[in-house]
């Protein structure tokens, strides 16, 4: 059974690339949206994730 989870990040670009690039390395890194702006500056991705068994 493959698992998938749909994760909202939202923070400041830094924060945001570098979770993505731990998600990419782990190979879990499914779809990652263009960051849109927030009210309060920040920005927001949706990432969605394969969920690995060990």
């Amino acid at each position: 059974m493959t698992r998938v989870l749909d994760l909202v990040l939202t923070g400041d670009g830094e924060d945001i690339a570098a979770l993505t690039t731990i998600a990419r390395n782990a190979g879990a890194l499914i779809f990652r949206t263009a960051p849109t702006a927030t009210d309060d500056g920040r920005q927001r991705v949706f990432l969605r994730l394969h969920l690995h068994h060990r």
